[in-house]
């Protein structure tokens, strides 16, 4: 999953939505059907893309009061890949316990490790299934082949919402997806949100 720090970084019935994405061709329109998830410990229920491949570390995640999927979509013509997170992290949490420490840890450059040309958004207030929360979104880059020779730098774009947990914790939910095929995927991403419940 998409670390706490990080700057670059399904189950029951399906339904179908008529939307702007084929999920092997990046920005060819085409239906998209989706399936009902549930988290590991009923964190958190939502509505994803069918033919997104998933990722759920459940082991790890308990063991690190880490819950949550990842999901991989189409790719542009250089080979990036847009992705969408959605993570909740424990009121116990070693690293992220507020989301107050986690937008400061994240809508900014990392000064440690600054990228050039990075840009960060202000960050606004939104409300997700009944619970204000944050949103900001930052303009920045990966490299393809990420361990080549002589990568190629590719324009993303990364759209992070940050809503509070009802018993403390907290969720995020990632859109992350090269800039070119951004508004093509844009629907199913907001689709996530629409559908998105936190657990009891």
């Amino acid at each position: 999953m998409i670390g706490p720090i990080s700057k670059t970084v399904f189950l029951a019935s399906a339904v179908c939505l008529a939307g702007p994405l084929n999920a092997g061709a990046g920005n060819v329109p085409g239906p998209v059907e989706l399936v009902n998830f549930v988290c590991d410990g009923n964190y958190f229920s939502v509505k994803l893309p069918k033919a997104w491949p998933k990722t759920e570390m459940i082991t790890a995640g308990r063991q690190a009061r880490e819950y949550g999927v990842d999901l991989k979509g189409p790719k542009n013509s250089e080979g990036a890949y847009a992705r969408i997170s959605i993570i909740y992290y424990g009121a116990n949490h070693r690293l992220v316990k507020t989301m107050d420490k986690y937008i400061r840890l994240n809508s900014g450059p990392d000064t440690s490790l600054p990228l050039a040309g990075e840009e960060y958004g202000p960050v606004r207030d939104i409300s997700v299934a009944g619970r204000k929360g944050k949103t900001f979104e930052v303009k920045t880059f990966v490299f393809i082949p990420p361990y080549g020779v002589k990568p190629k730098k590719v324009p993303v774009l990364e759209k992070k919402v940050i809503l509070p947990g009802e018993k403390g914790g907290l969720y995020v939910l990632i859109y992350h997806v090269p800039s070119d095929i951004a508004q093509a995927n844009s629907q199913i991403f907001e689709k996530t949100l629409n559908t998105f419940k936190p657990g009891p």
